[in-house]
């Protein structure tokens, strides 16, 4: 194994670890305060989470491309911090 996919490898697990935290303690804040805020920070933050489990399973198990699996989790990443704008500023 070369030195840049363990890299990666533990890169992408420290990405998954706190982004499992900060989805824990959004959901945490939501069941205690019931806003719709840290509703959708929780949302958020597991749609990045999720955007790097995805491209992580896609690229060692399914045989996809570094280049395609980060397309795929780029686009997650955005979609996630709209989500994280929206909580800040979209809601009332």
């Amino acid at each position: 194994m070369n030195f840049e996919l363990l890299l990666l490898r533990i890169l992408k697990s420290g990405i998954v670890l706190f982004g499992l935290i900060l989805t824990y303690l959004s959901l945490k804040s939501y069941n205690k305060t019931k806003s719709k805020n840290m509703f959708f920070l929780a949302i958020g933050f597991s749609i990045i989470t999720v955007g790097s489990v995805v491209a992580g399973l896609s690229f060692e198990f399914l045989g996809f491309s570094l280049q395609q699996v980060n397309i795929v989790e780029s686009l997650m990443i955005l979609i996630g911090f709209i989500m994280l704008i929206y909580s800040i500023y979209g809601t009332n």
